[in-house]
């Protein structure tokens, strides 16, 4: 048998030439035709092989990497509101659910075009986060919507989850208890623990506790937040809507998760807003001890990220084709200033904003993805598409393919004593999706490199690939 049996490889373009040159970025905006400020989600909805983009409301077309053209008509979309992608019913194509309001999910009808479901009205009226999860491991995705905050009526509305009962069918299962609901701003998975089930991470503003769900695979969440230290730092009682009184912690808009140290365990860093106060959490990158206890060590003050108050989403991804992923943080203050932080190892990162060609922006969209497969990582942000100028060093890019559009699989590639740790996730910051293609950038590296693929559930299945291409890998 061929040490490339069960999987398709896809040539690419070269490697990248480097950014010597100039910026790493260029803003090509105005020449693809993308408008949109707010939240992104990046999707392949057509299964063309180009990756397409909805802006909350705005779905976008990619036209082989050259423009988007606006598909909202075309498509059958109806409203607007930010939305996540995810293939709820194991169909091939992916499914838009849109969180804000009632809610909505569309079906992909796998012609180009979607169909709207019945949905139960959701109890979460104002909403900014909600991410695809199979909670209960039957292999249909769930959903976890997060619910906010009004402030005119000074209340807190619940989270809630969604269990697909197939067959077009989601059931409430659960709704925050009063005296537990906070104002969750982001909410992303990822099976931290590595055993077999993804798990649930909780933004929470107003300096509030963030949340961990750890799941125990049939639909038995547990909040471990405290417990594996990711709920923050507390510090003096505050006193809040509803004559709630809590230790103060940070106010978190949206966090990531990422294996940023390369040791094969996902990291997580959290993207708190905050003022100048000592007593509010700043922003956090906490590293996974890894097992037996996969408990998180602060490692915030040797990562050398300077402060600014108005810090919003976090997105984590290798810009630079090195090997290990890199941090973009927006900012939403006029005066503050977006960053691009680089993964210099060791947990330490430099600022090279000013060398990226990002320009400032008030903004919470932030998203990477290959726009124009050339294997180099764009972004997504400010309401405009920076095309990367081609970075240095080999890649490669793994599209899996199985039940929920493999959401919760992670892929592991080991460079000596490295492990770079991908995973397909569902939103990541506040609301924004990344690109389900995985994309690792390996550096120097130019022979063959073994994938150690970790499904959903926890199936095991390995692969053998040549690098600078894409591979697609169907689930044995």
């Amino acid at each position: 048998m061929s040490r490339f049996a069960g999987i398709m490889l896809v040539m690419a373009l070269a490697v990248g030439s480097g950014f010597a040159d100039g910026p790493f970025f260029a803003d090509v905006t105005a020449q693809v035709g993308i408008e949109g400020k707010a939240q992104a989600a990046w999707g392949d909805y057509d299964s063309d092989g180009w990756v397409d983009v909805y802006i909350s409301g705005r779905l976008y077309h990619n036209e082989g990497g050259q423009q988007f053209a606006l598909a909202n008509e075309s498509a059958g979309l109806r409203g607007g509101g930010a939305g996540v992608w995810g293939d709820y019913d194991n169909d091939g194509d992916l499914d838009l659910f849109l969180w804000g309001g009632e809610g909505a999910l569309f079906r992909n009808n796998g012609d180009g075009t979607f169909a709207e479901v019945d949905f139960p009205e959701l109890p979460t009226i104002v909403s900014r986060c909600a991410a695809w999860i199979d909670l209960n491991s039957d292999g249909l995705l769930d959903l976890y919507v997060g619910g906010y905050e009004t402030w005119k009526e000074q209340a807190f509305y619940p989270d809630a989850i969604y269990i697909n009962e197939g067959n077009d069918t989601f059931v409430e299962h659960w709704q925050t208890p009063n005296a537990e609901k906070w104002a969750s701003r982001g909410v992303t998975c990822a099976d931290f623990d590595e055993d077999g089930d993804m798990d649930v991470y909780v933004s929470n503003y107003r300096l509030q506790p963030n949340v961990l769900w750890r799941n125990y695979g049939d639909l038995r969440l547990s909040d471990v937040a405290v417990l594996y230290n990711v709920a923050g730092v507390p510090n003096a009682v505050v006193s809040y809507f509803e004559g709630r009184k809590y230790p103060s912690h940070g106010h978190t808009i949206g966090s990531a998760w990422g294996d940023m140290d390369n040791d094969g365990h996902l990291d997580l860093f959290v993207g708190n807003f905050s003022h100048p106060s000592a007593y509010q959490d700043r922003p956090m990158f906490l590293r996974s001890e890894g097992p037996p206890k996969y408990r998180f060590v602060d490692m915030s003050a040797q990562a050398g990220l300077h402060w600014q108050e108005s810090y919003a989403s976090p997105a984590l991804g290798d810009f630079d084709n090195d090997g290990d992923l890199d941090l973009y943080f927006t900012t939403v203050y006029g005066g503050d200033h977006c960053v691009l932080y680089r993964n210099d190892g060791e947990w330490r990162f430099s600022d090279v904003t000013d060398a990226s060609g990002i320009e400032a922006a008030v903004t919470y969209q932030a998203a990477w993805a290959d726009y124009d497969n050339d294997g180099d990582l764009d972004l997504l942000t400010g309401g405009k598409l920076y095309q990367n100028r081609g970075a240095s060093g080999h890649w490669l890019k793994v599209r899996l393919m199985g039940d929920g559009s493999a959401i919760g699989a992670q892929v592991r590639i080991r460079l000596g004593p490295q492990v770079l740790t991908r995973q397909v996730e569902s939103a990541t910051g506040e609301g924004n999706q990344n690109d389900m293609t995985l994309h690792f950038g390996l550096g120097e590296t130019s022979h063959e490199v073994e994938l150690e693929i970790t499904w959903d559930r926890g199936t095991k299945q390995t692969v053998t690939s040549p690098v600078d291409r894409l591979v697609i890998v169907k689930k044995e």
